[in-house]
């Protein structure tokens, strides 16, 4: 069939503000989910299917293209494979996971949908191995995976370059990720999190002028004005969070539970200098795990200082909990843990994610905002107590966050 076209069309997801701005996904503010919530297929007979009778094989594919300056990862998945009577109009009931807490620091996030007649049984076969779960995980960035999705999203491609191109649906939407907000970011092609419909237009545009806010989705079904859409469509459903948590699989989580494992040893020494040699190893441990956390792409800058420093504070509570003796001079050490917090990020991030340290450290010091924090300009702040209270504050307040967002801290859960 002739490609004519797709329309896109935006509406909030239900119970959010209704303006385009505030739905606005901004660059590294948060994390991205992308939910595949509904696909309808209106098969149309070519001539012997409509003389005879006949059904059709039908592929569906998902492809997600995280694009980062020169770089960019794709994933793509068959998400369904089934056979279809033709002349008919078919939900196909899907509601799929395409993306799951991808960090928005990305320059754009394209979302291709790609449907095809499968006429070859060799290919079909091929599909419906595609078509199993282990194929279908969710875009990862983690180095490890990587290889994996390039491999599978290029047998993919193959397959449908196979295909019957004359019989494919295609969409597409590009969500462009800027750090300003504005008032229409959707007819701009910024991404916005809501319901995103790409209808086919293959048999005539029935959809021109229309009202977006006429648009309902009932179960899985989409119904323009009280009338259920019979072209072929598709209903993504972009939201977003703004914390991840921390993640007990992850190398800097079994690090940084290592370290504070390790100060159980000072349950057995009655030597304060051990003690405190013991903290230090910890803290050495922590320190690792900050470079290991520094390596997650999974993670947007703002949330891992953030993991950092909700680390450091458990250590430093079980310490004094386990000893009753003074917890090494931490009048001395706050420069010292914030350097091996905050390492090569800019001011900016630093100031983003600590608010109240940042402001105090603006307001004694000649800062450059784009650059990282050089740690010998805090020596006058050495001694200072606002610069551990001002961490405590902004740790706090994360922890609080996660709270509200009902998102557990594994790390200073008491096992």
């Amino acid at each position: 069939m002739a490609i004519l076209g797709t329309k896109k069309f935006w509406k909030p997801a239900i119970g959010a503000s209704t303006t385009q701005r505030e739905n606005q996904i901004l660059k590294n503010s948060g994390y991205l989910n992308l939910q595949l919530h509904s696909v309808n297929y209106m098969s149309r007979g070519n001539f012997w299917q409509n003389t005879f009778g006949g059904s059709d094989k039908i592929a569906l594919a998902t492809n997600l293209k995280y694009q980062s300056g020169v770089d960019s990862i794709e994933a793509t998945s068959v998400q369904d494979v089934r056979e279809v009577e033709v002349n008919h109009n078919y939900n196909l009931g899907l509601q799929r996971n395409i993306a799951i807490k991808i960090p928005v620091n990305a320059d754009a996030i394209s979302i291709d949908v790609k449907m095809t007649a499968v006429k070859d049984d060799l290919l079909q076969a091929k599909f419906d191995m595609l078509n199993k779960p282990e194929y279908q995980s969710a875009l990862q960035l983690a180095p490890t995976v990587v290889g994996q999705v390039l491999t599978i999203t290029s047998l993919v491609k193959n397959l449908f370059s196979d295909s019957d191109p004359d019989t494919q649906l295609e969409a597409s939407y590009a969500g462009i990720i800027s750090k300003q907000s504005e008032d229409n970011p959707v007819s701009n092609g910024k991404l916005t999190k809501g319901m995103l419909i790409m209808i086919s237009t293959d048999e005539g545009d029935q959809f021109e002028g229309v009202n977006e806010n006429d648009f309902e989705l009932r179960g899985d079904s989409l119904y323009y004005q009280d009338n259920q859409v019979e072209n072929t469509y598709v209903v993504f459903n972009i939201s977003f969070e703004p914390l991840k948590g921390d993640n007990e699989n992850a190398n800097w989580f079994k690090k940084y539970n290592a370290a504070l494992n390790n100060l159980n040893k000072i349950m057995i020494s009655v030597d304060d200098a051990e003690k405190i040699k013991i903290f230090n190893d910890s803290k050495n441990m922590w320190i690792e795990g900050n470079a290991l956390i520094d390596a997650d792409a999974s993670y947007i800058n703002n949330e891992k200082l953030r993991i950092k420093a909700a680390a450091i504070k458990t250590i430093k509570e079980k310490y004094i909990e386990l000893t009753t003796s003074d917890p090494i001079a931490f009048s001395e050490v706050p420069t010292d843990i914030l350097g091996d917090l905050t390492g090569a990020t800019s001011f900016d991030v630093i100031r983003e994610a600590f608010p109240e340290t940042g402001s105090l450290i603006d307001s004694n010091l000649e800062i450059i905002s784009s650059e990282p924090l050089n740690i010998l300009k805090l020596k006058d702040l050495n001694k200072d107590e606002r610069l551990i209270k001002s961490l405590n504050i902004d740790t706090d307040k994360y922890l609080k966050e996660l709270k509200e967002h009902k998102i557990p801290f594994h790390l200073n859960q008491k096992k």
